[in-house]
């Protein structure tokens, strides 16, 4: 009977691929919540309403286990129609999501090694929800890594708390002093025009709906890495987190999730890398500045599938080239490595290219070979936190990126015009 429930499902002829991990481990898997007491009413809360984030953890386990639901019932009750509303898919391919499967959930803890496992923080991307990066999860916890997603609740899907909240996603107007900003900043077609724009960008973002969100999710993730450094998490969570090593830490994140992940790590002494995935810049002080962190930012293809109406698509150029160096050195720092994915729309960077059918697939992730899009982006991910995490020779990194097919991407047009024209911008400054 379930195979004929799951059969007569939409979509799912292309959907419920995502690919077996690699590693040597076996996969664990575990949902636990974090509590801010500090924080109060944040993202359209009730005022008294304590700030509760959920997490999800994959790490290295000790024995195999039987595939599992890729999303407990319940989350897939709740988080599986918001997204549909959210991201304005078809109701009945994200709702299919709802039978597929993930890797095993692997009973116990494998053995600390004598470092520890090194630990990922990892954000979701806005209205999206926490486990929307499972396939690369999986991957870096077969290789020997502890990951823990974060849901960043009013700014995500739906979320149910196991208080039994549901905490709905914040549909706040964004200001239109941003709205107009955005407009002109990708509309503009030439550096002076954008760099004018940027000086104006602290202004323009203050008070607004996206600069209230830059903060909640930087300070979601501040208060995260304490409470995981600190040891202050559930006590069934305890053994997981004793076999890692929170000190050999990096921050990731796609789309929203990305920037902040960069803003995070330039503000943790303890953040050793920063991992973007399709993540625009929404820091102010990282305009023009150098992040002081190794960072990857592996980009959608911008130039065949811009991410806004009108944006540039020459690839010679991405917006994120204004970010996170100086502009005079602009991809000269080397543990800055910026990479293009060819074929991929931005939600390629998630699972749903591997989980969703529909006849919209171009329309909402590209036309990459998704299967193979992701092992890449998983191989690159982790060649980068080798390095720079576990000391692996730098040129893993390159070798994966080449293996991938993917392309490194240099902001010499950036850096060019900036050292003639002699600037050296400091938004908000």
């Amino acid at each position: 009977m379930a195979a004929l429930v799951v059969a007569a499902l939409p979509g799912l002829a292309w959907a419920c691929a995502l690919p077996v991990p690699d590693g040597p481990y076996p996969v664990g898997h575990q949902r636990f919540e974090l509590a801010d007491p500090s924080r109060r009413g944040v993202s359209g809360e009730a005022p008294d309403a304590v700030r509760t984030l959920p997490a999800i953890a994959w790490y290295p386990a000790a024995r195999a286990g039987a595939p599992r639901p890729y999303l407990a019932p319940e989350d897939a009750r709740v988080q599986l129609p918001a997204l549909a509303r959210n991201l304005r898919y078809a109701v009945d391919d994200t709702l299919a999501i709802g039978a597929c499967t993930a890797a095993g959930a692997g009973t116990g803890v494998a053995s600390r090694p004598a470092r520890g496992f090194p630990l990922v923080v990892f954000s979701h991307g806005f209205f999206s929800y926490p486990a929307q990066n499972t396939a690369l999860a999986e991957s870096l916890a077969s290789h020997g890594y502890v990951v823990v997603a974060l849901g960043h609740p009013g700014d995500a899907a739906d979320v149910a708390l196991a208080d039994g909240r549901v905490v709905p996603t914040y549909m706040a107007p964004e200001s239109p002093a941003l709205l107009d900003w955005r407009q002109r900043f990708h509309a503009a077609d030439d550096h002076d025009t954008r760099a004018a724009l940027i000086d104006g960008y602290a202004q323009a973002l203050a008070g607004s709906r996206l600069g209230a969100s830059q903060a909640t999710w930087r300070d979601d993730v501040l208060f995260a890495v304490r409470a995981l450094q600190a040891g202050e998490v559930p006590a069934a969570f305890a053994p997981v987190l004793a076999a890692a090593d929170p000190r050999r830490l990096a921050i990731a994140g796609m789309s929203f999730g990305g920037s902040t992940a960069a803003t995070a790590c330039h503000r943790l002494p303890t953040c050793r890398a920063a991992v973007s995935l399709d993540g625009l810049n929404f820091d102010p002080a990282l305009y023009d500045a150098d992040l002081a962190r190794p960072l990857l930012a592996l980009t959608s293809d911008w130039v065949r599938f811009p991410l806004y109406d009108g944006t540039p698509s020459d690839p010679g150029f991405h917006h994120n080239d204004y970010a996170y160096e100086r502009w005079t050195r602009a991809g000269l720092a080397p543990d800055v490595i910026r990479v293009r994915v060819p074929g991929t729309r931005h939600m390629a960077f998630s699972d749903l290219p591997l989980l969703m059918g529909g006849t919209a697939r171009e329309a909402n992730f590209g036309d990459a070979d998704f299967a193979a899009t992701a092992r890449g982006i998983a191989a690159v991910t982790r060649a980068f936190l080798d390095r720079h995490l576990d000391d692996a020779p730098a040129a893993g990194v390159d070798a994966a990126i080449e293996a991938a097919g993917f392309a490194r991407h240099d902001p010499a047009q950036t850096r060019d015009w900036a050292r003639s024209r002699n600037r050296a911008v400091q938004p908000g400054g």
